[in-house]
């Protein structure tokens, strides 16, 4: 793990492709040598029904979920946080910039108990 998840106001498609925040997000999570390779996936999805502030057509929204196995320290996750957010920021610095557009990068932790995985990747 972790598994990356960008969702993002559909207004925002054709800004956000030619910034490939997805390849950015996912080399600074492997640069940061703490998840196993196969285990790291990122993912970015539009949302098409979508309100945000004043519902203006410019407005925009980029919501980031990281999820991550339970244990790590919790200095550990703050660099994992801080990390992935600065890579965020710079990469939309620009686009920010130019229109309204709310960015949140959150950490939580997968449960344990309530997770079930099975598959055919690689564990290296």
């Amino acid at each position: 793990m972790p598994h990356i998840a960008i969702t993002y106001t559909a207004n925002l498609t054709e800004d956000l492709h030619p910034l490939e925040l997805p390849q950015k997000l996912h080399q600074a999570a492997q640069a940061l040598g703490v998840f196993p390779l196969n285990g790291l996936r990122t993912f970015a999805q539009a949302i098409d029904d979508y309100r945000v502030g004043a519902s203006t057509a410019n407005e925009a929204f980029i919501q980031i979920q990281i999820r991550i196995a339970p244990g790590r320290p919790e200095e550990l996750r703050q660099r994992i946080v801080d990390t992935l957010f600065a890579t965020a920021e710079q990469t939309l610095a620009e686009l920010i910039a130019e229109r309204p557009v709310g960015l949140q990068l959150e950490i939580t932790e997968f449960d344990r108990s309530l997770t079930r995985m099975a598959g055919s990747l690689p564990t290296v």
